[in-house]
């Protein structure tokens, strides 16, 4: 799996790819190159060869001749490769010289006084090459012309082709493999700051995240490795922000536990069972904030841990809202505080997580029952923007120099009702989660207070 993966594999057999076509290319137009004019050549030869022979021709007493001598004869018809033939037709289309069984001029159609053509044929089962002259008798005691043909077969053109494609092709095969040689380690030597870069990676401390050094590094590596600094920095601020959430945590639930032992051990020691039930009641009220805290915790960890898994859907907001209102009720009567619902609209369609968002809301109103009045009010409303959730009491609100802190973990107001202090921490990040955001306003001027989420339109 490493070896296919292998960037320095893909380039050089990405580039040997593209050499292949080519050189496939190349030897193509070399063997056809060399067939032209290798062609060329030996017709000209045959072209010589048919004047020679047109050259003697003889015309006496009206009758046509041939004056050739048993020797130009025999090199008429002597090759070491091909095989050589000739045919003289006087006008009255006799053969007076020559092959009888001679390939046909093309379209069987007769040639004009003084013209030549060269041809391919047929004889005898194999390829030929025909050069065929029509000699003008004018000025003699014959009328007419005389055709004059001299053909050869291929052999030769063929294997002289063969090899002078060889001398081109071998040369090149070799410049080939020496280029991929020179291309593989060309390749290699380009990914040694890939492997520099590995290797100061390798050597680093679990926990260093500090960005990595962009000296000596090619400018094509640059965006990736500005991207993971990136993410080293994302990853170093979460960090740092998970070890101060864990710090925060062990310290506050330093404070309920130590107050648990300090009440069981005066339990212990007084006698007393008015001393004794007292300390069992702080016990009871310690564990409950413990409780509450440790829920508050885990809680907060699951929205931190929702920013990778979390998964949107359209929703009814004015349902949802409504859904929340009752069921919080009961426990709203009980404490002897009203809860009213209020939306303009019959709808407020959103995207999101729905267990999430019942979370948030939940948050909102168990921080209104505890720091409101005796009246909360949840309200939706829809505008151009997108889609608005609303919670508000008549309690005492939250002084001004205060309402960016209140967002911070486990901050409490002075003065207020002991709580975990992460209620509106995991609103705020909830809202995060859903591109939304929280703001605070004051109701009836320094009492009261409206915390309102604005979900923009089409919220992921």
């Amino acid at each position: 799996m490493e070896s296919q993966n292998s960037l320095r594999r893909q380039l050089i057999v990405r580039m040997l790819l593209v050499m292949l076509p080519l050189f496939i290319l190349l030897w193509i137009m070399a063997y056809f190159s060399s067939q032209y004019f290798i062609n060329a050549a030996f017709d000209r030869s045959l072209t010589r060869r048919t004047y020679a022979l047109a050259d003697r021709v003889e015309v006496i007493r009206g009758r046509v001749h041939l004056d050739i001598s048993v020797a130009a004869r025999e090199m008429l018809a002597f090759d070491q490769e091909d095989l050589l033939f000739h045919r003289v037709i006087d006008p009255q289309s006799r053969v007076i010289e020559g092959d009888l069984d001679m390939p046909q001029l093309p379209g069987n159609k007769g040639l004009e006084p003084g013209q030549l053509i060269v041809y391919d044929g047929i004889k005898d089962g194999e390829k030929v090459r025909v050069a065929a002259f029509s000699l003008s008798l004018k000025g003699t005691s014959a009328r007419g012309a005389v055709l004059v043909q001299v053909g050869e077969t291929l052999s030769r053109r063929s294997a002289l082709a063969k090899r002078a494609t060889l001398a081109i092709v071998i040369p090149m095969l070799l410049m080939t493999l020496t280029a991929a040689a020179a291309i593989a380690y060309g390749v290699g030597r380009g990914l040694v700051p890939l492997r520099r870069l590995r290797d100061r990676l390798s050597a680093r401390e679990a926990f260093d995240l500090s960005p990595v050094p962009l000296e000596g590094t090619p400018a094509e590596l640059r965006p990736f490795l500005d991207e993971i600094n990136s993410l080293l920095l994302r990853l170093s601020e979460a960090v740092d922000a998970q070890s101060r959430f864990v710090s925060d945590a062990a310290h506050q639930l330093r404070t309920p536990i130590a107050g648990i032992r300090a009440q069981a051990e005066a339990a212990l020691v007084n006698a007393q069972p008015d001393d004794a039930q007292h300390a069992l009641l702080r016990i009871a009220q310690s564990t409950q904030a413990m409780g509450e805290l440790v829920q508050k915790l885990l809680i907060l960890a699951r929205v931190d841990a929702a920013e990778n898994t979390l998964r949107l859907v359209p929703l009814d907001g004015v349902e949802l809202v409504r859904e929340i209102a009752r069921e919080w009720v009961p426990q709203a009567l009980s404490k002897g505080v009203e809860i009213g619902f209020d939306s303009r609209h019959s709808d407020a369609p959103l995207v999101g997580d729905a267990q999430l968002l019942r979370e948030m809301l939940a948050n909102l109103i168990d921080n209104a029952l505890r720091y409101g009045g005796t009246h909360i009010s949840l309200t939706v409303h829809r505008t151009e923007q997108g889609v608005t959730w609303c919670v508000a009491d008549d309690g005492p609100g939250i002084p001004e120099s205060q309402c960016a802190a209140v967002f911070l973990p486990f901050f409490r107001l002075s003065g207020g009702v002991d709580g975990a202090g992460l209620g509106l921490t995991i609103v705020q990040r909830i809202a995060n989660l859903h591109g939304a955001k929280v703001r605070l306003d004051s109701e009836n001027g320094a009492t009261g207070l409206r915390i309102c989420v604005d979900f923009p339109a089409g919220a992921t």
